[in-house]
């Protein structure tokens, strides 16, 4: 017998479709949405956008812009910018509780989805009678410890909220026992469930031109992300010189997004000193789309991500499920994928002596072809029908089990 259809929407403050995302929420909020929408569900991703407030078909989803008010703006004026990202989240979840409680009177909504990042499903599930599920990709708290964030009333606040939001969701999950273990034991949510972030190369549309561009015929050691702390960019910068000596006729890319941090202003520039004179073989490029990026991992060597603290993270997937071997750290979730020796390398987090030596070791190892096929093997367990079957199980088990409409008299006093 056919099982019923469902109608779900995801919030995020990013997505795909804008041109600001470089995160990994907004590859994983695509990655579901489109898997869920092929198999015959009705998907709506809610999102914060910079350009209009268009609602449109994005791969079998549909997409509702929304953007900021002019009045938080004025307001974070006021606040000589004390609060300049607190009001603009508080802002989103109260526009994002607007479009869902829209949705939900078109047609009733069986579920919504937000992320613990931006505090965007807050308003929702204090106000909105719909079962509502939160998606931890991580724990503020400690994500700002490992980003050397100095707490300012802006950042303190924001921890708040998250907090806030955590103890008012009744559905919690994580993709990692890391993470879980994190959430059990330092924000005290003991019923924080694992559902593994689904994998799948989405598209096959690939353009090589920054790859052809800059490292066609080299041969590359990778690192992609953010160029923030806790993803460990500082780490790597400090092992890079004793690679590139060692190897002098390597390169070694970093993509990403360049960040200012508590160590110096632009984190690219940091690693480009700390190379000094063999800065010339260290390739820095900005944040790319998939279909520029996989090239790119395609074509590397090896890949470094050698983070401080992790949820399980979407950079992994991606080169292990392209066939590549990664170099992580150890008890931050990437040991949750990685076997030491068997698809990929450890190292100990945020020391730059034992990164260096195990890049050089694994540079050279003869088996790294077999441990690229083994990494690839591995990504398969993270396939949509092993882990958005999962997803959906879960969801259908909160359905069961009745809304979240026990929670609505604690509604937020906001003009809504």
């Amino acid at each position: 017998m056919p099982v019923e259809p469902l109608r779900i929407a995801f919030t995020t403050p990013e997505y795909v479709t804008e041109e600001y995302f470089d995160g990994g929420l907004a590859n994983y909020i695509h990655r579901v949405a489109k898997a869920l929408a092929g198999m015959g569900h009705d998907i709506h991703v809610v999102t914060f956008s910079e350009i209009d407030e268009a609602v449109f078909d994005h791969e079998g989803v549909t997409v509702h812009r929304i953007m900021s008010s002019k009045r938080w703006a004025q307001t974070n004026r006021f606040t000589r910018y004390r609060l300049g990202t607190t009001l603009p989240f508080l802002d989103l979840s109260v526009k994002v509780y607007r479009k869902l409680k829209w949705l939900n009177t078109q047609q009733p909504l069986n579920l919504v989805q937000s992320p613990n990042y931006s505090c965007c499903g807050l308003v929702s599930i204090c106000c909105l009678s719909v079962p509502h599920v939160l998606r931890a990709s991580s724990y503020q708290m400690a994500w700002n410890d490992a980003s050397g964030v100095r707490r300012k009333l802006d950042s303190w606040m924001l921890e708040r909220f998250e907090g806030l939001q955590f103890r008012l969701g009744r559905h919690i999950y994580a993709p990692s026992h890391t993470l879980q273990q994190m959430l059990v034991k330092e924000a005290r949510l003991p019923h924080t469930r694992v559902i593994r972030t689904p994998f799948y190369v989405e598209t096959d549309e690939w353009d090589t031109s920054v790859y052809d561009r800059f490292l066609k015929g080299k041969e590359y050691l990778l690192f992609f992300g953010r160029f923030q702390l806790h993803k460990g960019i500082h780490t790597l910068a400090q092992a890079l010189p004793r690679f590139l000596e060692q190897y002098p006729n390597v390169y070694a890319a970093l993509v990403g997004r360049d960040m200012e941090t508590s160590l110096a202003p632009s984190m690219a520039e940091y690693a480009r000193a700390r190379c000094g004179s063999l800065a010339d073989r260290l390739i820095l490029l900005e944040k790319l789309p998939h279909r520029q990026l996989y090239p790119i991992i395609a074509g590397a060597h090896l890949i470094v991500l050698p983070s401080l603290i992790e949820n399980l993270p979407n950079a992994c997937l991606e080169a292990m499920g392209l066939g590549k071997v990664v170099i992580g750290t150890v008890g931050t979730s990437f040991d949750e994928l990685i076997t030491e020796g068997a698809n990929g390398f450890l190292v100990s987090p945020n020391d730059p002596e034992a990164l260096a030596e195990g890049i050089i070791s694994a540079w050279k190892h003869p088996k790294l072809a077999e441990m690229g096929a083994a990494a690839r093997e591995k990504a398969l367990e993270f396939s949509p029908d092993k882990t958005v079957e999962a997803l959906l199980t879960y969801y259908r088990e909160i359905l069961r089990g009745g809304s979240n409409s026990g929670v609505q008299s604690s509604c937020l006093i906001i003009n809504l």
